[in-house]
Parts: structure tokens; sequence; C-alpha cells
């Protein structure tokens, strides 16, 4: 896999735990029943499926978790 595609999966994951992040928070705070929580559940599951997703990314070209870091520096996220 090529390191431009690599960049391009590794912005989408970041976005996408981004915003499961956000969705977890809601539905914590608006729904705290028992579906309200089941879905925050499975959200902390596909972002941790989602990390798996940038490991590997990161073992075919390492040098892009410094190219993260410096999105976060400049930009407070991976945009």
């Amino acid at each position: 896999m090529n390191k431009s595609l690599s960049i391009l999966i590794v912005n989408a994951c970041y976005r996408a735990s981004r915003e499961l992040g956000e969705m977890g928070v809601m539905v914590g705070e608006l729904a705290p029943d028992e579906r309200g929580l089941e879905m925050k559940h499975l959200a902390g599951q596909a972002i941790a499926d989602i990390g798996a997703i940038t490991e590997a990314v990161f073992k075919l070209h390492p040098d892009l978790e410094r190219y993260v870091e410096d999105q976060i520096q400049r930009f407070g996220r991976v945009s």
C-alpha cells in the first residue's frame, strides 16, 4: 500500500473515531438508559476496531505516526 493511500486511511480513521467519540458523549448525556449505554459501549468497540486499522497502517509506514503527531500539534486534530 502506498503512502498517499495510507495517509487517507489514517485521516479517515481519526475522523471516524472523533465522531464516534462525540456520539458516545452525546448518547451518555441524552440517553443514560440501558439502550443508550449499549450504544455508547458499541461506539467504544468500533473505536477500538478503528484503532486496529491505524496500527496496521503504522506498521506499514511507521513515519506516519510522526505525521499524526505533527497534525495534532498544528491543528489540534488529524484533519
